[in-house]
C-alpha cells in the first residue's frame, strides 16, 4: 500500500529522504505531511501545493487542536521551502500569519532546602506502593536529573549500553535536534548509580533501559511527572495555581546553580557558558544565556553580567532549554 496517495507523494518522499540523509528521523513531520497529502488528494490532487489548499488544510487542522500548539506547521513550511530551493517557484510557503504557538510552562527555581526535602520524602514515598523496581528507579532517575541537568526524555530513554559507570560517563544519543553528547558524572553520583544498577538488575535482568518503567520497558513521561508531583506534595512543599514545580525544573536548577557557583568562585561566566551549553545539549549559546535572564532575583551580579549582553539574551521558549 502506498504511503502517499496524491500527486504530491513523490515530492514528499524525496523531502523525507532528504531529511533522513541528514540523520533526522522526521517521524512527526512525515505524519503531518501524510495528512496534507490526503487533503490534497481530496481537494484537487495538485502536483505543487498552492496557497488555497495549504491554507485550507492549515485552518482545518488548527480548528481541531484544543491547545495553542502549532508545531505541526513546521514540516509543512519546511516542505514548501524545500520545493522552492529545487526551483519550484510557484510553490506556496506558509506565511507569518500561521505563527507557531507553544505552551509556556512557568519555570520554577527550586531552593536547596526544597530539593533536600524532596529527596528525603522521595526515598520514603516509593516504598508505599508494591511495584517491582519502583523503590529504586525514581530516586535514581530524579537524582540523575538533578546532578546532570538532563532532559526528562533523555533520562527515560537512556539505555544500559550507553551507561559507562566504571569510566564515569553516560552517552546521550539522538537527543533534541538529533545531537549526541557525553555527560561525565561526579564520584558521588557514580557510587550511587552503581548501587542502584546492582539492585534494579535483580528486578529486571537483561533490561534495555537504565531507568525502566513498571514492566521493564521505557519509563513513561506521565510516570515521571505524576510521581514528582505526588512526592513534592507529600513532602509538604508548596504547589498551587501559581507555583507548579516539575521534574524538568531540575534542569533549570542545574544551570542556574552552576552559573551562581562560578560567579562566587570569580570565574569568567561567559567562558564557562560555552561548557554549560555543550553539557546541556543546547544548539546555540543564545539558549544558554536564557539562564542569566532567568535568575535576576537570585543572582547578585545579574545587572553587571547583562549590562553588555542586552541584545544577546533572546526571548527563548521554555522548550528550547
Amino acid at each position: 500500500m502506498k504511503q502517499y496517495i496524491s500527486n504530491l507523494g513523490p515530492l514528499i518522499e524525496d523531502f523525507i529522504e532528504f531529511k533522513n540523509a541528514l540523520g533526522i528521523q522526521y517521524k512527526t513531520g512525515a505524519y503531518y505531511l501524510k495528512r496534507l497529502d490526503l487533503y490534497n488528494y481530496e481537494h484537487g490532487n495538485l502536483s505543487i501545493p498552492n496557497r488555497e489548499v495549504v491554507e485550507r488544510w492549515a485552518n482545518k487542522h488548527a480548528e481541531k487542536s484544543i491547545t495553542g500548539d502549532r508545531s505541526w506547521i513546521s514540516p509543512i513550511r519546511e516542505f514548501g521551502r524545500y520545493l522552492n530551493s529545487l526551483g519550484y517557484k510557484d510553490v506556496y510557503i506558509l506565511d507569518d500569519r500561521f505563527t507557531i504557538q507553544k505552551y509556556h510552562a512557568e519555570v520554577y527555581l527550586m531552593s536547596e532546602n526544597e530539593i533536600k526535602c524532596f529527596f528525603k520524602e522521595c526515598d520514603r514515598f516509593v516504598l508505599r506502593y508494591k511495584s517491582i523496581g519502583r523503590p529504586y528507579v525514581f530516586p535514581a532517575l530524579y537524582r540523575f536529573l538533578y546532578c546532570c541537568g538532563a532532559r526528562c526524555a533523555e533520562a527515560r530513554n537512556l539505555k544500559c549500553e550507553d551507561v559507562h559507570l566504571d569510566e564515569g560517563y553516560v552517552d546521550i544519543l539522538q537527543s533534541k535536534a538529533h545531537r549526541d553528547r557525553r555527560l561525565f558524572l561526579s564520584d558521588e553520583l557514580i557510587k550511587y548509580l552503581k548501587s542502584y544498577d546492582k539492585a534494579i538488575s535483580k528486578c529486571f535482568p537483561g533490561r534495555v533501559y537504565f531507568f525502566p518503567g513498571g514492566h521493564g520497558g521505557v519509563c513513561s513521561s506521565t510516570a515521571v511527572s505524576a510521581n514528582f508531583r505526588n512526592i513534592w506534595l507529600a513532602a509538604g512543599l508548596k504547589r498551587d495555581g501559581k507555583v507548579k514545580p516539575r521534574a524538568y525544573d531540575f534542569r533549570h536548577h542545574f544551570a542556574c546553580a552552576n552559573i551562581m557557583k562560578w560567579s562566587v568562585e570569580g570565574k569568567n561566566i561567559y567562558a564557562m557558558l560555552s561548557y554549560l551549553m555543550r553539557y546541556m545539549g543546547h544548539t546555540t549559546l543564545e539558549s544558554t544565556y536564557y539562564y542569566i535572564h532567568l535568575i535576576p532575583d537570585f543572582f547578585s551580579k545579574y545587572e553587571e553580567l547583562t549590562a553588555s549582553t542586552e541584545g544577546l539574551i533572546p526571548e527563548v521558549e521554555t522548550y528550547e532549554v
